[in-house]
């Protein structure tokens, strides 16, 4: 999917993630309940040192996300016509009826529409995005929000054989007549009819993410040695170098290693995450190119973006 080349930009970074840290030890059964889903591997390989738990409702780290997004940008919360929701599957049945509701009034988003993305799993803050920025396609429309979360009340949920999961919230701003941060260049999300089922495979996966990045770069007209950074979600390590490795990206384009080790896998809002971090540390630099992208079980999503700060 083409973006045309106007005045929309993508800023205004935010994210929050619950403030209690906590180490996997602290998961009663630690050690056997991660042996029975990956049996006869180390976890210290996973490269998670500390996870973050909400201790109470995922409201106040939203409302949290869009205040400063919104404050970064000195936009006032009346001026948003839009607000995007991204959540994975599990998190969607653990909101409340009228979640977008609380978010609206907490904020004080007058005249904001809300709308929510979901069933892509953690791909679905990517299509969240691209949806957000087709939302200018009305001439009258001036902000728009996008908000991805994720969060696991039980404990022992978190433990993935290819992740340990934390709780987290992000949210950036796309705005017309700014540059922004970065501009969305070109999208694409591709299914694996096995992985939806639980059946993918490595040869499944690596064909998904193959197509999904050979449709952006496509799109773009842009080659794969001209992304400068990719973000991408928190997984197990050797899982991410090995799908960074078949793409043909080297490891030290991917940007992952701290936000990994002090959070663990936010969900769908870790390439928000990771892409907030690099600016901060090292800067998003205009006219270079980016990768977001987000693999899923079923499911490989990514964004080209450029950088216009």
């Amino acid at each position: 999917m083409a973006m045309d080349q106007d005045d929309i930009g993508i800023g205004s970074f935010a994210y929050a993630v619950g403030e209690q840290e906590c180490k996997p030890a602290d998961i009663a059964g630690f050690d056997a309940l991660w042996q029975s889903v990956s049996p006869n591997t180390d976890f210290a390989a996973m490269g998670c040192e500390t996870y973050r738990r909400m201790p109470g409702p995922a409201l106040p780290y939203v409302a949290d996300t869009v205040r400063h997004t919104l404050a970064d940008a000195g936009v006032s919360p009346a001026e948003v016509s839009h607000i995007v929701f991204a959540t994975s599957d599990p998190t969607l049945a653990r909101l409340p009826h009228d979640f977008a509701i609380r978010v609206i009034d907490a904020v004080g988003l007058t005249g904001c529409v809300p709308h929510l993305l979901s069933f892509q799993r953690c791909c679905s803050s990517q299509t969240a995005l691209r949806h957000g920025r087709q939302l200018f396609t009305d001439p009258r429309v001036r902000n728009v929000l996008v908000v991805a979360l994720d969060f696991t009340p039980d404990d022992r949920d978190r433990v993935r054989n290819y992740a340990l999961f934390s709780d987290g919230a992000a949210s950036c701003l796309l705005t017309r007549g700014t540059p922004g941060l970065v501009r969305l260049v070109a999208s694409s999300i591709h299914v694996d009819e096995g992985g939806l089922r639980g059946r993918d495979s490595i040869l499944s996966r690596k064909k998904v993410a193959d197509k999904a990045l050979a449709a952006v770069l496509e799109t773009s007209g842009r080659r794969l040695d001209q992304i400068t950074k990719v973000f991408t979600a928190n997984l197990y390590q050797p899982l991410m170098l090995f799908n960074s490795a078949a793409a043909g990206i080297a490891p030290d384009r991917v940007h992952y290693v701290e936000t990994l080790a002090a959070y663990g896998h936010c969900g769908n809002t870790d390439w928000m995450i990771n892409l907030a971090d690099y600016h901060q540390k090292t800067g998003i630099v205009a006219g270079q190119t980016y990768l977001a992208q987000a693999p899923a079980q079923g499911f490989h999503a990514c964004s080209l973006l450029e950088g216009s700060a």
